[in-house]
C-alpha cells in the first residue's frame, strides 16, 4: 500500500484601518510532501514437518549433519532430546552417528561468524550407529509405514491401502478397512484378507529401541492376528518425493536473465545475467509440500547474505511475487516473477543465433509398433507430478533427433483427439532415461522436421487451415498449442522428414501398465 501525505494550509490575512490599508501580504503556497514507499517487513518463513536423512559427526565438541549424497555441513545445535536418545544408541561420547528426522534449514542469526546456514532437528524418526542399517541406500518412498520385530521375527509394510505382514511361517497381503494414519497421535488400523483373516495394528509415536543392534526408531507397533502377537518398532514413509522438484528453472525478462538451480542435496545456485555482468549467489531451498518451495540465499561472491524466495510450484513452473531481503519485502516486476524448468542448465546462455550445420535425407517415420516401456514410465511421471490420474489414456509414438545430439527424442501422440487435433508430448532423451520437454495441444499431423532452428532445436511444420505453421523451440519448449503461430511457405523450410507419415497412431499403448 502506498500513503501519500499532504499538507493542506490555506491562510488569509486581512488587516483593517480606519482610512489606510495596508498592502496584502503574499504567503507561499505549502508544497506537498513527497510520496513516501512504506517498508514492509516481514519474518523468514518457518517450514516445518520437512523430511532429512544423512549423517551427524562432531567436531571440536560441535555437531554437524550432512545430508545423503551431499557435502554440505550444516551446524546442529544439540537439545536434552537427542542426548536422551543418543546415549542409548552409542557407548561413547563423540561417536559419529546415521539420523533420519524432521526439521528445517535456517537462516543463523544476524551478524554472526557462524556459518551459512543451521539445521535444527525436531523430531528423531530413526538413529542407528554407521554401517548398522542400508542407511542412505534405504528406501524413504513408496509406503507410508514400515514395522518389524525380531523376537519373534516379523516384518509388516502399509502402502496405500494394502498391508503386507511377513513371518517365519507365512506372508500374508490384507486390504485395509479403516485407518486414519497420522504421525502425531496413535493410529489403530484394522484389515482383513482373501482367507477371511483379521489383523489389527496399533502405531504410536513413541521412543522404541532395538539396543542389540544400537537402533532407536521413533515409533512403537504392536499387531494382533491369528498367528499371534507382536511388537516392534516402525517409521513413516516421506510423504513427497522431492526429487522431482530439483533440476534447472529459468526467467527471462527483457533487461535480464536469471538461471536457478535447485539440486537433489538442498543446495541452491542463482545467476543473473544482466548484459555482460553475471551475479551468482548460492543458498539452500526447503519445502514440506510439493506445492510451495522456499530458496534461502546466504552467499554472493565472499559476502554473506539474506534473501528468501517464496515459490509456488505448478507443475514444471515456479513463480514468486515478492523477494525478502534482511526482513525487508521487495516486490518483483512481473517479467521476473516466472521460471520455467529447463531441459538443462546451458539453454539459458544459447541464443537463436547458434546454429549446428547438419544434413537431411528424406524419410517417413511411422509410430513404434512396439511399447518403449522407459517411455511409458516417463508418461506416468509427468501425470504424477501434475497429479492427474491417466486412467484409460493411450499413447503411441515415434523417434527423432530433434536437438542435434545424437540421442532421438519421444515425439508422443496421446488419444486425447478431436477434430482440431491430437494432445502431443515430447521428451528429451538422456543417458538416464526420458525428460519431459514440451506439451502442444491440438496437433495435426503428419508433422514436418523444419531446416531452421531455434536454441538448437529443429523446428518443426504443422497443418492448420490449410496453411503451415512453424513451431519453433524457445529455449523451454515448443509453444502449448498452434494459435497465433507464424505461417510459411512449407517448400521454404521442408526438409522432407514426416512424422507421423501416416497419420494418427493405428495402434495405442496404455500409459498405466
Amino acid at each position: 500500500m502506498r500513503l501519500l501525505s499532504f499538507l493542506l494550509v490555506s491562510s488569509s490575512l486581512f488587516f483593517n484601518a480606519a482610512c489606510v490599508s495596508p498592502p496584502l501580504t503574499s504567503v507561499p503556497t505549502p508544497t506537498p510532501a513527497a510520496e513516501t514507499i512504506p517498508v514492509i517487513k516481514e519474518d523468514f518463513s518457518k517450514i516445518l514437518e520437512s523430511n532429512f536423512r544423512g549423517h551427524l559427526r562432531f567436531e571440536d565438541g560441535k555437531a554437524y549433519f550432512k545430508a545423503c549424497d551431499s557435502e554440505q555441513n550444516f551446524p546442529v545445535k544439540i537439545n536434552s532430546a537427542f542426548n536422551n536418545i543418543y546415549e542409548q544408541v552409542t557407548e561413547k561420547k563423540f561417536t559419529p552417528v546415521y539420523l533420519e528426522f524432521i526439521g528445517e534449514i535456517t537462516f543463523p542469526p544476524a551478524n554472526t561468524a557462524q556459518s551459512n546456514a543451521l539445521m535444527r532437528i525436531d523430531t528423531i524418526h530413526h538413529m542407528a550407529l554407521p554401517k548398522a542399517s542400508l542407511q542412505c541406500a534405504k528406501a524413504t518412498h513408496g509406503f507410508l509405514f514400515k514395522a518389524k520385530g525380531d523376537d519373534p521375527y516379523w516384518r509388516l509394510n502399509i502402502d496405500q491401502n494394502k498391508l503386507l505382514f511377513a513371518t517365519k511361517a507365512s506372508n500374508r497381503a490384507y486390504h485395509i478397512q479403516s485407518s486414519q494414519f497420522n504421525t502425531t497421535q496413535t493410529n489403530h488400523i484394522k484389515t482383513n484378507n482373501e482367507q477371511g483373516e483379521r489383523l489389527s495394528l496399533e502405531i504410536q509415536p513413541g521412543h522404541c529401541y532395538n539396543l542389540k543392534m544400537k537402533e532407536y526408531w521413533g515409533f512403537t507397533a504392536k499387531v494382533d492376528s491369528v498367528w499371534g502377537e507382536f511388537s516392534g518398532c516402525g517409521e513413516p514413509g516421506w510423504p513427497v518425493d522431492f526429487r522431482d522438484v530439483s533440476g534447472y528453472y529459468l526467467n527471462t525478462s527483457p533487461f535480464k536473465t536469471a538461471n536457478l538451480t535447485l539440486n537433489p542435496d538442498y543446495s541452491v545456485e542463482y545467476q543473473e545475467n544482466i548484459g555482460k555482468e553475471v551475479v551468482t549467489k548460492t543458498g539452500f531451498w526447503k519445502s514440506n509440500s510439493p506445492d510451495h518451495i522456499v530458496v534461502m540465499l546466504t552467499q554472493q561472491g565472499k559476502q554473506k547474505i539474506r534473501e528468501e524466495l517464496i515459490f509456488k510450484r505448478t507443475g514444471e513452473t515456479l513463480s514468486t511475487a515478492k523477494i525478502n531481503k534482511n526482513n525487508i519485502i521487495t516486490l518483483l516486476p512481473k517479467a521476473e516473477r516466472v521460471f520455467n524448468k529447463m531441459n538443462s542448465k546451458e539453454i539459458s546462455s544459447k541464443n537463436n543465433t547458434n546454429r549446428i550445420d547438419r544434413e537431411f535425407t528424406v524419410q517417413h517415420i511411422d509410430p513404434n509398433s512396439v511399447m518403449d516401456e522407459a517411455l511409458q514410465k516417463a508418461l506416468n511421471q509427468y501425470f504424477k507430478i501434475h497429479r492427474t490420474d491417466p486412467k484409460s489414456t493411450k499413447f503411441n509414438s515415434v523417434n527423432y533427433d530433434l536437438n542435434g545430439d545424437g540421442i532421438e527424442e519421444a515425439i508422443v501422440m496421446l488419444d486425447w483427439c478431436s477434430k482440431t487435433g491430437c494432445e502431443m508430448l515430447i521428451f528429451e532423451r538422456t543417458d538416464s532415461g526420458y525428460r519431459f520437454s514440451s506439451r502442444i495441444s491440438q496437433i495435426q499431423v503428419p508433422l514436418i522436421v523444419s531446416s531452421s532452428q531455434h536454441y538448437l532445436w529443429q523446428s518443426l511444420l504443422v497443418e492448420k487451415n490449410k496453411q503451415w505453421l512453424t513451431l519453433d523451440f524457445d529455449g523451454i519448449s515448443y509453444p502449448p498449442n498452434t494459435r497465433a503461430l507464424p505461417s510459411v511457405n512449407k517448400l521454404d523450410f521442408s526438409t522432407d522428414i514426416i512424422l507421423f507419415s501416416q497419420g494418427r497412431p493405428k495402434n495405442w499403448f496404455p500409459i498405466k501398465s
